[in-house]
């Protein structure tokens, strides 16, 4: 087995994310969502896990979750190719749409971040930003990871320049 526990898979996604934010492409957008999808599983078997941490997937994973239904939608989509639904409704999540993008500017950094393909989809009728999506699912894995652990009134809110290393 490559990586033996969540803890290692979340450095894994740590990784992708922040190659995202250096050049956003499809690519590691596959890998992104292929790795964040894959975490409930890791997560729910790793005993060294406090209960905040257990907390937090859970209210992550719910059906109601946009990110969630983005991240296992999409996930599920390319792991099954050409897999049909079986009388169950379609999914809610459309094809995506890419289109070139110059990224987002971070006055702290004084950086561009997340240059490269814009990629949307829809998403009950409301066309969603992949790149926001991604951002948002991060922070939800940082704080498991990162933040969980830490008392609350030493936790550090990380800026998104924190987030994507610049």
């Amino acid at each position: 087995m490559l990586h033996k526990n969540s803890r290692e898979r979340y450095n894994k996604l740590k990784k992708v994310f922040r190659r995202l934010m250096q050049e956003f492409n499809v690519d590691d957008l596959d890998e992104f969502i292929a790795v964040a999808n894959s975490m409930p599983a890791w997560m729910k078997q790793d005993t060294t896990l406090v209960q905040e941490q257990r907390d937090h997937l859970a209210r992550f994973t719910v059906d109601g979750s946009l990110d969630w239904q983005i991240c296992n939608q999409i996930a599920n989509r390319q792991k099954h190719v050409g897999a049909r639904n079986h009388g169950r409704p379609a999914p809610l999540v459309g094809e995506p749409q890419i289109v070139p993008d110059r990224g987002i500017y971070l006055p702290s950094a004084a950086k561009v971040i997340g240059a490269g393909q814009e990629i949307y989809v829809e998403y009950c009728g409301q066309r969603q930003s992949i790149r926001a999506f991604v951002i948002r699912t991060f922070k939800h894995f940082h704080y498991m990871f990162e933040m969980a652990e830490t008392a609350p009134a030493q936790r550090q809110i990380p800026t998104l320049a924190d987030l994507a290393g610049v």
